[in-house]
């Protein structure tokens, strides 16, 4: 049988959208390493980056059962801990006056002690994208809290810097008096809203272990 020119051309226009649709589709398990770039997560706000990366279905419960996990033991040593992005991100939170001394941007003796056993989380470069950010209370004025946290965020980067893999993203971030968790009205609560939170997100390893089912 003879196919006219038209049904030919129109046999051809939609095998060739089919084809570019196929071809178009995202792969089921993409590589979780593609974009996983530090200079990327940098120009990132830290909600964007704590976003980042996203988690296929798949990967979703595994991953929640080993963050939730983790967060207790964190708990169990005296650490606060909470969950963040449906239980996929490990936030912990240490009080500043742990760390510093009242105005001060020299580390406490007390903050090894605080932030030592953490390093134990941070061997595996790609298990955790690590995210931290360090706020003040409203005393002074917004540039001066700012700075401060600023010089605490480059002397907490310093010291881990001959601690932590070099291959581990981390991403630091100073925010000043911008995102208080409590009332800047009394002394309990300026004292809540010094603190420093460190996230853990994961990792592109911590991904792929999650879909072979080898995440325990």
């Amino acid at each position: 049988m003879i196919m006219s020119k038209r049904i030919s051309a129109l046999f051809v226009a939609a095998f060739t959208a089919v084809t570019v649709a196929f071809a178009a589709k995202p792969p089921e398990d993409p590589d979780p390493w593609v974009n996983y770039d530090e200079a990327i997560f940098m120009d990132m706000d830290l909600d964007a980056n704590i976003e980042t990366p996203e988690l296929q279905k798949s990967e979703k419960l595994p991953v929640r059962k080993y963050m939730r996990k983790l967060a207790d033991r964190l708990a169990r040593q005296n650490y606060q801990v909470e969950l963040d992005r449906d239980d996929e991100v490990m936030v912990v939170v240490i009080p500043l006056d742990r760390i510093f001394q009242p105005n001060d941007t020299l580390l406490a003796p007390s903050f090894q002690t605080q932030f030592t056993p953490l390093l134990a989380y941070m061997k595996d470069p790609g298990m955790f994208k690590v995210v931290y950010s360090i706020h003040s209370d409203n005393t002074g004025s917004e540039r001066y809290n700012y700075d401060l946290s600023q010089k605490r965020v480059n002397s907490v980067y310093d010291w881990m810097l001959d601690k932590i893999n070099e291959d581990l993203i981390v991403i630091p971030y100073a925010l000043g008096d911008t995102d208080p968790v409590a009332s800047n009205n009394t002394m309990d609560g300026r004292r809540t809203n010094r603190r420093m939170e460190i996230y853990f997100i994961p990792g592109p390893d911590m991904i792929v272990k999650a879909r072979s089912g080898k995440l325990k």
